[in-house]
């Protein structure tokens, strides 16, 4: 696991774009403007973009790069999101990075998550209570796992099982983005890659991954955060070890959350891994091309 340490240094203002669940939009080190309904946000995506970059004092030529959340997501709205960033990105000269959506979940939660007395990981002897953890509130060898999901509808969700870095966990996020400097980031490293299933075998998957963990590491826990928890909540409870669920995105979490989602994708791109905004579709869309035309061969 490659570990990423300190602010990620930002060379101008970022403008935030995603359309992954309804849209986000924002300049990082101000309050981002989010809209949950589905069925308008394409059409008010431009006008809330040229909101928030008049409310930070900017304009669309000041913005320095553009970070866009790549999904995955159903195919409409977030073909929306990114067509919009790569237009923008052309006009502007500003550098267009993709950043998936499950990944700064599982960051988040890894940065925001506490144990408290009554919340012992998976395999900690609970009458001795917490006294031999770490700082942060966790055993030295308890390994923190985060289910991150989005709603993929069809009764069907986007999920990623992630390992957050036990080292990192508690340490201080606080930054001034102003002064150009974005939150440090917490790394993740993914033990099930992004994929779409229905919830229940999403929790035999899990399962069946945290019973061959408990073989290496004697305390687990499990979190889980994203849109489509509230609709699948009694399946989800299944999950072993599970201490935490959390309806909602990081981008949903005002302007802290905007910085700890371009903090992340500004790290690959720091560290030359592929971030370009390429849609993460997962799930093929409905509209395929036909199967050619059988030749019909006139028997006279």
């Amino acid at each position: 696991m490659r570990e990423r340490k300190g602010g990620t240094q930002a060379e101008g203002p970022i403008l935030v774009i995603d359309t992954s669940f309804g849209s986000t939009v924002g300049i990082v080190g101000q309050r981002p403007i989010s809209q949950s309904d589905s069925r308008s946000h394409v059409e008010n995506l431009q006008p809330n973009i040229d909101r928030a970059v008049t409310e930070a004092g900017l304009s669309l030529g000041d913005i320095a790069t553009i970070v866009v959340g790549v999904g995955p997501a159903p195919f409409t709205g977030l073909r929306a999101g990114i067509v919009t960033a790569k237009a923008l990105a052309f006009a502007t000269g500003a550098t267009l990075i993709g950043q998936n959506v499950l990944e700064p979940e599982a960051a988040w939660m890894g940065t925001h998550s506490r144990c408290d007395e009554t919340d012992a990981p998976c395999g900690e002897d609970e009458s001795q209570g917490l006294a031999d953890v770490t700082g942060s509130g966790r055993s030295q060898d308890a390994s923190h796992l985060v289910l991150a999901v989005n709603d993929a509808r069809r009764k069907q969700l986007y999920f990623g099982l992630y390992l957050v870095n036990p080292r990192s966990e508690g340490k201080d996020e606080s930054a001034d983005c102003a002064s150009g400097s974005l939150p440090p980031v917490v790394p993740v490293d993914a033990v099930m890659p992004i994929d779409i299933d229905y919830p229940d075998n999403i929790v035999s998957r899990v399962n069946t991954y945290l019973e061959d963990l408990s073989q290496r590491s004697a305390n687990i826990r499990v979190d889980v955060m994203g849109h489509g928890i509230e609709r699948y909540a009694e399946i989800l409870n299944g999950i072993e070890c599970l201490q935490r669920m959390h309806e909602g995105s990081v981008l949903e979490s005002g302007t802290e959350g905007i910085e700890a989602f371009a903090a992340l994708a500004m790290a690959h791109h720091r560290d030359g891994d592929d971030t370009t905004a390429n849609p993460m579709y997962v799930r093929r869309p409905d509209v395929q091309m036909p199967n050619p035309l059988k030749r019909v061969v006139n028997p006279s």
